[in-house]
């Protein structure tokens, strides 16, 4: 097997990966209606130390599509916050990587992608949905949230990284 082909085989099992949990992921009941760990990220992230900002980009889409279409939620607006989120999540932890990945760890970099996604699915959320300024009172309970899941999501990411690169990858 080619090292493309390799490649391409080992990216297409993590979108499968993250497809999967982004799946599950939205069936846990929670209490909080629209508050999600999003472990989907934890891959991302993974993918991004692995392969590189155009392959985590890539994943990343893809996750929110086939998730999208997998809950029958494609074009809906639960489906354009999460690739609001989703998109600005994985282009902030890009950017924090390239320029500041000497200085911070994966899970800093999870980190600022999570505050990314709260505040990109709150700002589309007033745009589409609430078009009230009200809306934005939710932000320091959002940013809070999203450290306490960039840390959880960092940690697993940092794990994986690591087993990933024991792996060969």
């Amino acid at each position: 097997m080619t090292d493309r082909t390799q490649k391409l085989a080992r990216l297409a099992l993590l979108l499968a990966l993250a497809t999967a949990i982004h799946s599950m992921e939205a069936l846990i009941p929670f209490t909080v209606g629209w508050f999600r760990f999003g472990f989907a990220n934890i891959i991302g992230l993974a993918t991004l130390y692995i392969f590189g900002f155009k392959d985590a980009a890539l994943l990343t889409i893809g996750r929110i599509a086939l998730g999208g279409l997998i809950s029958g939620q494609f074009g809906s607006p639960g489906f354009l916050l999460a690739g609001a989120g989703g998109l600005s999540s994985i282009i902030v932890m890009g950017l924090a990587y390239w320029l500041a990945g000497k200085f911070l760890s994966e899970i800093g970099v999870s980190v600022l992608g999570a505050v990314s996604h709260n505040m990109a699915q709150l700002l589309v959320a007033y745009a589409l949905l609430v078009k009230n300024e009200s809306i934005f009172l939710l932000a320091p309970i959002m940013i809070l949230a999203a450290i306490g899941t960039g840390v959880i999501n960092g940690l697993a990411g940092k794990f994986l990284i690591k087993r990933m690169k024991s792996l060969g990858y």
